[in-house]
């Protein structure tokens, strides 16, 4: 690493990409000294946390320990001592709060938050996690399921795109295939919204469908044309052939069977359908012009049969991904939440078929001008999970990188391609080449090409065995696709220990598990944990399945039959994994829907079997407190009955408890007040990760991606081979979909050249996922990995039949343990290695926390407050508590509504319109068909309100309709009418200050900023929108005193941001019940 080079590192597993990746971050500090103008980008929070540790205590130990910065100088190749070190370290912690190490979603969402106008955004901007997100999800979900009456025409149509796409289904649930249809599906809508590029036979078959027949097909009329036009030269067993053929063809339209002649006929459809073709009946036999006929019209009707089912569901799924992105538009984007995809296609520079919106050609060179300038080092970890739409948000910037002769800029990337698990999820291992191909062409060698195959992780015996499944390509090639072995070749490097591993014990095995006798799964994988005993050992155990279901089966059986603690999944989930979350949930529920019968007999059980407050009583209290307080403080409040029924050292259920109050302060910043939001919310969240060592965990395969484990138990139960039946699309070399359709039976797609691209496409895809899936289980070891599999009817398809032709299938009683015989299927190693096992010792991570801080804090902490809390009186709590929700919708809704509209415009003839096509917050002088005078003028007319089509069309009517009766009103249209002076317009901004020990923030509705003629800010109006409805138990006036001191915090706090006198603040109420416009 002497010069600066553009590198490509691919890196086997456990051979050190985190080292490398941070000896890379010293050495450009080292020769720059400028960390701001490094990015490094990975796509955890975790991964990201371990970057910046390790780079901090490799500069730690090198500026003390002269013998450390001997060795890190050496593998830098540079001359720095101690002193240099130091003063590397000093200029980093001085530079933190310009460091760029971060994930890539958290950098998308800083270049949007910069880039908010230019990308046509407006207000506050929130990126969703992974809670959140799926919460949002399901709202909008709801919002087409579940939708008032008004949508009838809107709900017609989904419902039959709805019966198109779900064919077959109808008593699944509706949310549940509805869900699964949005997740699987919606990101390849936003790469591909085109509905022409979904199920048409135009865009599949440029030159015409082959299959496509005008009629419906007359079974008993295609039997008996097929038999008319047979030859009198056939043998008796052929004609037999051909009658039973006609049978088949016969029944198709009830059975959809085909026989071996048929079958034989599709394997050479293509030459049938042009009017000549032999075929086997028998024996190899040339067909005549009418036999021939006859064959390609029964050919024609069995595959449009199914054709035109899968194109029409294809259709149908668009529709519904198009009515879910509209409401999803609507609900969760025009507020100003996005999520990781929205960004990504937000960015792209290619956006022109994109739902978001076109980026402007200059605007977006503009962008990336920008941050060209801003970086000069490139750093990407775990590089083979990235997709082709988020490369090419940043490829133009590494052009410019990598096309830089100076010296002074540089790449660098690092990944391992077997380990490429999200190719469902559009990561692309072929990226990772594709780019050193391109720079590389001619002998350019813009970048290099650096592989890592030593492991530092894993035992000898571990990688004997990686190595001997792995390295055969014929096998890999006749098991899954040539394809997908040409893509493992190019990615696979023979794994050697390293110099740290190469004398451990360690061992590796490979058990027969029986399906439905002993010994079964679960009892092989008892039998391990008791024999090795790992929490006594101090060894981390991971039970590796590939299902969530499967985990939970897993988990479940060990917890009725051992001792042991069985953790699900190495992430924490502080509401779902312990007893203590369980009861906070339940109250939670309870306080939420008092006739939950479940949560109150699962309180109740705990208030019977402890001691303590009776928790089935606290949910009156829950309630009030959850209405009229922070949710963190009312969770904190629950946590306290919850842990008074816990013994005095039950830390990890304390450790828990506080997680769940944390999470809840994190649910505060989502402005969100719905008790099933907040349980939702911690339900799904996750906090840190169980330390290894603490509990045998059982994880799935692709969420233990990053870890590893003294012991892996990997059950392979890979047997069958599925036919692919998602929507799928049909990729071109850059990625990006040609078509998209739902897969038909296998052999009708071979017998379509065009059909046949995607089937072998799929195939190659599922192949080298499981390669892949495989690769990364086996590679979580460290000293001894004890695989298990049910050879029971195997796929010749599958992983498991490809380690049976690999390892061998004939299992012998082996003792592995003293007394304890297992069936082994293959083996290497030394199967005592657990004896001389030893700990690394590691921090405990339940500890009890001190009582008191060892030290002062620097100030108080600072007390949340919401102008929205401030308010005047008390009400039922009914009033808040609404579980129907639809005012709270609708005034959300309304809110969106008016976020749209900047000022109101009048059309020649008078009537209005919104000019909803300025989207920017300035605004300088009026036009002239935005007259104040024409607004007085006109008010006795009070003309219906236009609404732009493009731009409203999503707003409900309900919703429609209260803009129309607002904007009947002189006043308010006035307050909406653009000034001849120079104002500045806020919506929907939020906003936060400080003040003593009060850190307040809330959400502006809208503000108008006056200025005068050199730009100062002369006055300013707050205009909050209020849906209250108005009765005579809760008057105009009533109400108006009821949001006095929300609204005058506004006040106090615009005056605040802006520096201006609160008295040239004037504050307006626009209740839209009445409507009204109150002046406070």
């Amino acid at each position: 690493m002497n010069s600066l080079q553009n590198i490509a590192i691919s890196a086997a597993a456990g051979s050190g990409k985190t080292y490398t990746l941070t000896n890379r971050f010293i050495y450009l500090l080292h020769a720059f000294e400028q960390p701001e103008r490094i990015i490094a980008l990975t796509f955890t929070r975790t991964a990201a946390g371990e970057f910046f540790h390790k780079i901090i205590e490799k500069l730690c130990d090198a500026a003390e320990d002269s013998a450390e910065a001997e060795k890190l100088s050496k593998e830098l190749v540079i001359t720095a001592d101690c002193a240099r070190y130091h003063h590397l370290l000093h200029l980093l912690i001085n530079s933190m709060h310009k460091l760029n190490l971060q994930t890539l979603d958290s950098f998308f969402f800083r270049v949007v938050s910069s880039f908010a106008l230019e990308l046509g955004l407006s207000g506050s901007l929130k990126l969703l996690d992974e809670s959140s997100e799926s919460r949002m999800r399901n709202e909008v979900r709801d919002s087409i399921v579940h939708r008032p009456g008004e949508l009838t025409t809107e709900l017609k149509e989904f419902w039959h795109a709805f019966k198109q796409a779900t064919y077959g289904q109808e008593a699944r649930s509706i949310e549940k295939v509805v869900s699964e249809f949005i997740e699987q599906l919606y990101a390849l809508y936003l790469n591909t919204p085109a509905a022409d590029r979904w199920g048409h036979t135009a865009t599949i078959w440029p030159q015409g469908c082959p299959w496509q027949t005008s009629v419906a097909p007359d079974w008993e009329e295609l039997a008996n044309k097929l038999l008319a036009a047979l030859p009198d030269n056939l043998s008796k067993a052929q004609v037999n052939d051909f009658n039973s053929a006609a049978s088949a063809i016969r029944n198709y339209g009830s059975n959809e069977k085909l026989n071996t002649l048929l079958n034989n006929a599709l394997a050479v459809a293509s030459d049938i359908l042009a009017g000549q073709a032999t075929i086997k009946v028998r024996k190899e036999i040339q067909l005549s012009s009418a036999l021939c006929n006859a064959l390609a019209d029964c050919l024609r009707a069995i595959v449009w049969h199914h054709l035109k089912r899968a194109l029409e569901n294809t259709q149908g799924v668009h529709r519904i991904l198009q009515a879910y992105h509209d409401n999803y538009d609507r609900i969760v984007r025009r507020p100003g939440r996005l999520a990781f995809a929205d960004l990504t296609h937000l960015l792209a520079p290619e956006s022109a078929g994109s739902p978001m919106g076109e980026v402007d050609p200059m605007t977006r060179q503009l962008m990336d001008f920008r941050l060209d300038g801003q970086f000069d080092h490139w750093l990407f970890d775990e590089f083979q999970d990235t997709s082709r739409p988020q490369w090419e948000v940043v490829a133009n910037l590494i052009d410019e990188i990598v096309q830089d002769d100076s010296g002074e800029r540089s790449f660098f990337y690092v990944g391992d391609t077997k380990q490429c698990l999200y190719l469902w999820r559009n990561s692309d291992d072929r990226l990772f080449h594709d780019i050193q191909t391109r720079y590389n062409a001619s002998g350019a060698n813009r970048i290099e090409q650096h592989p890592l195959s030593m492991s530092w992780r894993s035992a000898t015996p571990i990688l004997d065995a990686v190595n001997e499944v792995f390295e055969d390509d014929a096998l890999i090639a006749e098991t899954f696709s040539a394809d997908a072995a040409a893509r493992w070749a190019r990615a696979w490097q023979t794994h050697e220990a390293s110099p740290a591993t190469i004398d451990s014990s360690g061992f590796s095995c490979w058990i027969e598990a029986q399906k439905n006798d002993s010994p079964t799964r679960n009892e092989l994988i008892l039998k391990l944990l008791k024999d090795l005993n790992p929490i006594e050992r101090g060894m981390s155990v991971g039970v590796l399945v590939r299902k969530n279901a499967d985990a939970n089966e897993v988990a479940d059986y060990l917890r009725e039959n051992c001792l042991l603690p069985i953790h699900t999944g190495s992430a924490i989930k502080p509401a779902v994994d312990n007893a203590a979350g369980a009861a906070l949930l339940a109250l939670l529920n309870l306080a939420a829907h008092p006739s939950d019968s479940h949560a109150h007999g699962y309180l109740n059980l705990i208030d019977v079997s402890t001691d303590g407050p009776a928790l089935t009583s606290a949910t009156e209290e829950l309630r009030k407190r959850l209405l009229s307080d922070s949710n963190e403080s009312a969770v904190r409040w629950a946590a306290e009955q919850i842990t008074a029924h816990l013994p005095k050292d039950d830390t990890r259920h304390r450790e828990r408890l506080n997680r769940l109050i944390d999470k809840a302060r994190a649910f505060d910043s989502e402005e969100r007040r719905d008790i099933d939001g907040l349980i939702h919310f911690l339900r799904k969240c996750s906090s840190g990760e169980c330390h290894a060592g603490d509990a045998v965990v059982i994880e799935t395969i692709h969420k233990s991606k990053g870890l590893e484990y003294d012991v892996v138990i990997l059950v392979n139960e890979d047997k069958t081979s599925r036919s692919e039946t998602r929507i799928n699309p049909l990729l071109d070399p850059q990625g990006k979909a040609d078509w998209i359709m739902e897969p038909i039976k296998k052999d009708l797609m071979q017998a379509d050249p065009m059909l046949n691209q995607l089937l072998e496409q799929s195939i190659s895809q599922s192949g080298f996922g499981n390669l892949c899936t495989l690769y990364v289980a086996m590679t979580r070891a460290k000293r001894g990995l004890y695989m298990i599999s049910d050879l029971h009817r195997v796929s010749k398809t599958s992983t498991v039949h490809f380690l049976k032709e690999r390892l061998g299938s004939e299992a012998q009683a082996t003792e592995l343990f003293p007394k304890a015989n297992y069936p082994v299927l293959w083996r290497t190693g030394d199967q005592n290695w657990h004896e001389s096992f030893k700990a690394t010792v590691q921090p405990t991570t339940n500890s009890q926390p001190p009582s008191a801080p060892a030290f002062d804090p620097a100030h108080p902490r600072l007390q949340l407050a919401r102008p929205s809390n401030s308010k005047a009186g008390s009400l039922a709590a009914a009033r808040y508590f609404d579980l129907d929700e639809h005012a709270s919708i609708f005034g959300t809704e309304l809110h969106d509504a008016f976020e749209q509209i900047e000022w109101l415009e009048f059309t020649k003839d008078n009537n209005l319109t919104l000019d909803l096509f300025n989207m920017g917050g300035t605004s300088s002088a009026s036009s002239a068909n935005s007259k104040p005078e024409d607004t007085t003028e006109h008010a006795e007319v009070a003309p219906q309100l236009l609404l732009h089509k493009k731009k409203t069309e999503h707003f409900p009517t309900e919703v429609k309709s209260a803009l129309n009766s607002c904007f009947k009103n002189s006043e308010i249209r006035t307050l909406f009418t653009k000034p001849e002076t120079a104002t500045v317009v806020w919506r929907e901004r939020a906003f936060s200050y400080v003040e003593g020990d009060q850190f307040t923030n809330g959400i502006f509705d809208r503000v108008v900023i006056h200025k005068t003629e050199d730009g100062t800010i002369s006055r300013a109006e707050i205009i909050d929108f209020k849906s209250d409805r108005i009765h005579p138990n809760n008057t105009l006036e009533q109400a108006s005193e009821h949001h006095r001191p929300q609204i005058e915090a506004y006040r106090k706090a615009l005056s605040k941001i802006v520096s201006i006198d609160e008295t040239v603040i004037d504050l307006k109420l626009l209740f839209t019940d009445v409507p009204q416009l109150v002046d406070l």
